[in-house]
C-alpha cells in the first residue's frame, strides 16, 4: 500500500489489486478447489477492501482487459503462485523466503525478482532475473514506541510467535504476555512496561519496536542459521540479541541507541530504493 502511494506521488500510475487466490487443481481436488474459489470470491464481495485514507492508493475493482499490454507491470509478493492477473510483465517482490508460507514455488519465466532486504537469501529461478538492489518500503509508527522509554522499573516478559510458529518455547510462557493480534497502541504500552521481549519470529519489525521502547529485544534463532545469515547487513541486527546468550544480549544493549536513527535512515531511503527499482524495471522489460 505504501509502495503504491509513493509511486503515485512520483507521477507513476499505480493501483492496488486485491489478492487473487490460486489453486493447484487435479481430478482429486477439483470440487474442493471450486468451492474454495467461490468462498473467496464471496468474501471479497461482502468484505470491503481496506486502504489507508492518507495514501494515494486507488483499488482496481476488476482486472483490465489489456494486461498483456507492455505498459502494465504487475507486482506480486513471493507467496502468490503463477500469474493470476495474466500480465505480460511480472515483478516478484520477495518479502520473505520463497516457499516459506506455502511450501511450494510456482513462478513463471521472464520475471524480475526483487528482495525486500538483506534477510532474504539470493534466489535464482530459471528464466528470471534478480535485481541488484533491494526494495525496502517501510511505514513504521516509531514515535508510538519511542515515546515510552522513560520507565523507572520494568518487570516481566512479552513475546510473539507469528512466523515462528512451531518453534520450541525457550521461556516460561505462563507468566509472559503474547502480543500477537494486538494493536500497536496495546503493544507499545506492553513494551513500555516489560523488561524483555522474545520473538520466535526472526523477521519481524516488533523486535526493533521493542528495542526503541527500551526493553531487551531477543530473537530465538532458526536452526542452523548463523547470525550473519540471519541478517547479513549488521545495521539490520542493531539492538537485537540473536539468542539468549549474555554475549548476544550485551551486544544488543550496546547497539540499541542506534536503532532509531537506522529506522529514520530507512524511511528516508525509501525514495532512493524506488528510484533504483523503477530503473531496474525499465531496463529489464
Amino acid at each position: 500500500h505504501k509502495l503504491c502511494h509513493l509511486l503515485n506521488e512520483r507521477g507513476v500510475e499505480a493501483y492496488l489489486l486485491p489478492h487473487i487466490d490460486t489453486y493447484s487443481i487435479n481430478s482429486a481436488n477439483f470440487f474442493a478447489s471450486f468451492f474454495r474459489a467461490a468462498k473467496q470470491h464471496l468474501k471479497l464481495k461482502l468484505r470491503s477492501y481496506k486502504t489507508n485514507p492518507h495514501f494515494r492508493s486507488p483499488v482496481l475493482e476488476c482486472l483490465p482487459t489489456d494486461m498483456k499490454d507492455p505498459s502494465w507491470v504487475v507486482l506480486y509478493p513471493e507467496g502468490v503462485n503463477g500469474n493470476p492477473a495474466g500480465a505480460k510483465n511480472v515483478v516478484r517482490w520477495l518479502l520473505h523466503q520463497p516457499g516459506f508460507h506455502t511450501g511450494e514455488i510456482f513462478y513463471g519465466s521472464g520475471e524480475l525478482h526483487v528482495k525486500y532486504n538483506s534477510a532474504i537469501r539470493d534466489f535464482h529461478f530459471p528464466g528470471c532475473a534478480q535485481a541488484a538492489y533491494p526494495l525496502k518500503i517501510i511505514h513504521y509508527p516509531a514515535n508510538l514506541y519511542s515515546a515510552a522509554t522513560n520507565v523507572v522499573e520494568r518487570k516481566g516478559t512479552a513475546y510473539c510467535i507469528r512466523k515462528g510458529k512451531g518453534k520450541e518455547m525457550v521461556h516460561d510462557v505462563s507468566c509472559s504476555i503474547l502480543i500477537d493480534g494486538k494493536s500497536h497502541a496495546e503493544i507499545a504500552k506492553i513494551f513500555s512496561e516489560v523488561e524483555r521481549f522474545i520473538s520466535y519470529d526472526p523477521l519481524t519489525a516488533y523486535s526493533r519496536f521493542a528495542a526503541i521502547s527500551g526493553c531487551t529485544s531477543i530473537v530465538v534463532p532458526d536452526q542452523d542459521v548463523s547470525v550473519e545469515e540471519w541478517y547479513p547487513n549488521i545495521k539490520d541486527r542493531w539492538g537485537i540479541a540473536y539468542g539468549l546468550s549474555e554475549e548476544a544480549i550485551t551486544w544488543a544493549h550496546s547497539t540499541s541507541h542506534l536503532v532509531g536513527a537506522r529506522i529514520q535512515e530507512e524511511e528516508d531511503g525509501c525514495q532512493n530504493d524506488i528510484t533504483r527499482f523503477l530503473k531496474d524495471v525499465d531496463d529489464y522489460f
